[in-house]
């Protein structure tokens, strides 16, 4: 098999990729297979994480075409992250009543993040999740499976506006599974300056929909003995706490800002 010899200069550059023009040729990659890349974001992307995974073989169908891009995406975030990537196919089988439209799906294998990003959630220890099929508040989520929730109806939040007005979105939601490190014994303040660049405190629907999730599909309870605070904030002013996650169902409960509690850290989502 040829392989090729490293490069001294620009001529040579230009002469191995018109080698590498022609072997496609060869195996019959036509122009406008060859130019897609540059018009199109999706295939760019899909063709960059292709190329990084080291080419790996496709099953092509019997009518000749190729695996759908979702699916081909979702082996590369599965390869990367294991149990902690969750498909919106896994969430519509495990959450009942929770169903996307064939766009949705779509628009969800189109924005699977690149692999560098899936690395990164992987090295900090991240969970990659669907979003819900639509836009859903705390008190909508307890709806779908009340006995995930401590307070199964009712509750001191019912008429919290956070529980109603802060919502999840249909995207991908990236949530770190544990507290930022370092962050309990620490006030909100404090606990705001160990988030790095690429992250942001996620609202309490974006925990709940991503640990309750988590338990849903992977049967696993997340947050089963420490609070988060996250960026939802009570009518007094003090941020949302979620967590004590265990059999008896998810705890919330309102924590003065000024707390520094070693059973009270901070969620982090990488923004998008």
């Amino acid at each position: 098999m040829d392989t090729i010899a490293p490069l001294a200069n620009a001529s040579d550059t230009l002469d191995t990729f018109a080698k590498y023009v022609r072997v496609m040729e060869r195996a019959g990659v036509n122009f406008n297979q060859f130019t897609l890349p540059i018009n199109s974001r999706t295939a760019r992307r899909n063709l960059a994480d292709f190329l990084k995974a080291g080419c790996p073989k496709l099953t092509i169908k019997a009518d000749g075409t190729a695996p759908s891009a979702d699916m081909t995406c979702y082996k590369l975030a599965s390869a990367v992250l294991g149990e902690d990537f969750i498909s919106p196919e896994e969430v519509a089988k495990s959450r009942g009543g929770v169903v996307y439209t064939d766009d949705q799906l779509a628009q969800f294998g189109d924005t699977v993040p690149s692999q560098e990003v899936l690395e990164w959630c992987r090295d900090n220890g991240y969970m990659v999740v669907a979003g819900p099929n639509r836009p859903m508040s705390m008190l909508e989520i307890r709806d779908i499976r009340s006995d995930y929730f401590y307070s199964q109806k009712g509750g001191w939040y019912a008429e919290q506006a956070f529980a109603r007005s802060d919502k999840a979105d249909t995207r991908w939601i990236m949530l770190r599974k544990k507290p930022v490190p370092e962050s309990t014994s620490k006030n909100w303040n404090e606990q705001q300056t160990l988030l790095g660049n690429d992250e942001e405190t996620p609202n309490v629907a974006e925990v709940v929909w991503c640990v309750t999730t988590y338990k849903a599909v992977r049967n696993i309870y997340l947050r089963s003995s420490i609070y988060v605070r996250t960026s939802s904030l009570v009518s007094d002013g003090s941020h949302v706490g979620i967590g004590l996650f265990d059999a008896e169902g998810l705890h919330v409960n309102g924590w003065h800002d000024d707390n520094r509690c070693d059973d009270i850290g901070l969620a982090s989502a990488r923004k998008q």
